[in-house]
């Protein structure tokens, strides 16, 4: 899965989401600084400005940076504090099953060995996570995602 974390199509993306990222956050009116504890901020914004479903998909259906780029900052988020990485299909999928936007991985272990997927190290595809604000019980928060990630660094600190 090498080639999904450096590839044209993934280097695009997150290109044109850092280039976006300074004028958004202004327009936001808020500073971001890419710590866990402007998730809360980030979740309020979206859930305020995308309040419909139909509005998310909208956005999301031309990578406007209503959506891509609260995407790529949550993704950050996650590669600042934790040491997460990006990936993408290198090419465009075509299986329904296949990610079709980025998400956020630990880098490989080769020595790893998991026995089912509920020790498998967490990822993140953003977007979704984003999406799925709206889709899921009212109780579910952005900060639920960073909670994923926090639980499983120290047992990925001390495996090594």
């Amino acid at each position: 899965m090498s080639d999904w974390a450096d590839n044209p199509r993934l280097n695009t993306w997150l290109t044109a989401q850092q280039t976006a990222f300074p004028a958004w956050a202004r327009e936001t009116g808020q500073a971001w600084d890419f710590t866990v504890d402007s998730m809360d901020r980030l979740e309020q914004l979206l859930r305020k400005r995308l309040a419909a479903r139909h509005d998310l998909l909208a956005a999301e259906a031309v990578e406007q940076p209503a959506v891509a780029v609260p995407g790529w900052y949550l993704g950050e988020v996650l590669n600042r504090n934790y040491g997460t990485r990006w990936h993408r299909n290198p090419v465009e999928p075509t299986h329904p099953d296949q990610p079709k936007t980025p998400f956020v991985q630990f880098p490989e272990d080769p020595e790893a060995e998991y026995d089912d997927e509920e020790n498998m190290p967490p990822v993140c595809n953003p977007i979704n996570e984003i999406r799925s604000l709206f889709v899921r019980e009212p109780s579910y928060h952005l900060r639920h995602i960073v909670n994923r990630f926090e639980r499983w660094v120290p047992l990925r600190d001390h495996s090594g």
